[in-house]
């Protein structure tokens, strides 16, 4: 039989490995923003925060306040 994974941690998983590849220097701001807004994770109540919470060890990068920002800026947050 195959296991079949929920969406929303397929979603996460995306949405985190995407946004430790920014915070590692190795996207840029617009990349993670159109990756964010097209992951589906918005679509999640309160996912998007819970993705920023398992990465706190960034907090003291200035990428991570950046696109935390930027996040709530657009109301993602």
């Amino acid at each position: 039989m195959v296991k079949i994974k929920p969406m929303e941690k397929i979603v996460m998983r995306q949405v985190r490995g995407s946004l430790e590849a920014f915070l590692d220097g190795k996207k840029n701001l617009n990349w993670i923003k159109g990756t964010i807004e097209k992951s589906g994770v918005l679509y999640y109540q309160g996912m998007l925060k819970d993705v920023f919470d398992g990465l706190r060890r960034y907090n003291t990068l200035s990428r991570y306040k950046e696109i935390l920002e930027e996040c709530k800026k657009d109301g993602w947050l």
